[in-house]
């Protein structure tokens, strides 16, 4: 069992985000543990097997329960970029990758260090075939990951990034409203058939058996990759991150999903009229970065438009969110023939 002791202070930290690159750390683990049925595991090891990712084809080879954690950094946001998380990889100080690598060929103290409830067998080092392909300067083995990472994104998550998000999105929204129906520690429980709330601590049933205290708070990161609960630098007081498996395919179509939830149909209802962000934080009571985060989504599905008007940006409800946001006709009813609005496409800006 794992206990994971949730203080006051780390509940009031407790937020959701999603990781582009931590998600390709999810899907490389998921690889290095046979697990191949999905496509896109299938596709991601023909990859490794390429030639072209000789370090990340030696890091899976390499795993044993411990990953470096450049390899997840931290989402600052509830969605950052990919290039923004790669710089962080690019850029980590040389003598955190020193460490982290270190504890991840060498393994005993220096991985036990990291994660204190591994079992022995979790402990051993890698083996020679592995060593030889990692064993450079730090320097140039972050920019050698980052570049990997690059090439691997663009060629197996790039294309169907937008509607994995859309999925992950809907995901947080309901475990907000499982949140406010059965409070902080059930939503927390019901996350996954492994965790148990009790005394105070979030429990994640495991043969290996270990604690995790402190005050800094944890970030819960959706993955479609990963099956069981993950835990990333759970040390770490900037970066602790607890990975939650959720019952999504990467495949799902990003129709409706983006604008599901009650902010964004709160912010589009109350387009009535063209309306800035500013005004909208208003009327909603919510931050300027809050709903221009929503309004970027309602943007992408066709929902909203913008229009400048001097120094002020508006933005307007479309004919697809009339249409959507529009009572349903009476079953039976005729249907009154009408000229269809025109909304001519805006270019992007």
């Amino acid at each position: 069992m794992i206990r994971l002791h949730m203080s006051a202070e780390r509940l009031v930290g407790l937020r959701w985000a999603v990781s582009p690159v931590g998600e390709l750390a999810a899907a490389l683990v998921a690889v290095s543990e046979a697990r191949t049925g999905d496509p896109v595991l299938r596709r991601l090891r023909t990859l490794l097997n390429s030639g072209h990712l000789p370090t990340l084809a030696a890091v899976t080879r390499g795993y044993t329960a411990y990953l470096p954690e450049l390899l997840t950094p931290p989402p600052r946001t509830f969605l950052p970029p990919v290039e923004e998380q790669l710089h962080a990889v690019a850029s980590t100080p040389t003598s955190t990758v020193s460490a982290q690598f270190t504890a991840f060929l060498s393994g005993g103290t220096a991985r036990r260090d990291r994660c204190p409830w591994l079992g022995e067998s979790e402990l051993k080092r890698a083996d020679a075939r592995v060593r030889g392909r990692i064993e450079v300067s730090e320097h140039d083995l972050r920019e050698r990951l980052a570049g990997e990472l690059h090439w691997l994104w663009e060629r197996s998550m790039a294309a169907r990034w937008e509607a994995v998000t859309a999925s992950f999105e809907g995901f947080v929204e309901r475990q907000g409203a499982v949140a406010a129906r059965e409070g902080l520690g059930g939503a927390l429980a019901a996350l996954h058939s492994s965790m148990c709330w009790k005394e105070g601590s979030l429990q994640i049933a495991s043969p290996l058996d270990g604690e995790v205290s402190g005050d800094h708070p944890f970030t819960l990161v959706p993955s479609v990759f990963l099956t069981r609960i993950g835990l990333h630098a759970p040390l770490d007081r900037d970066g602790a991150q607890l990975v939650v498996p959720v019952t999504a395919s990467p495949e799902t179509k990003p129709v409706m999903a983006p604008v599901l939830g009650a902010t964004r149909l709160a912010i589009l209802r109350g387009l009535t009229e063209p309306c800035t962000t500013t005004a909208l934080a208003a009327r909603h009571h919510l931050t300027a970065a809050t709903v221009s985060f929503h309004l970027s989504r309602l943007l992408a599905a066709d929902l909203v438009r913008r229009e400048r008007n001097g120094r002020y940006v508006h933005y307007r409800r479309t004919a697809r969110a009339r249409t959507l946001l529009s009572p349903a006709p009476p079953a039976g009813a005729p249907t009154a023939p009408g000229r269809p609005e025109a909304d001519s496409p805006e270019r992007p800006r």
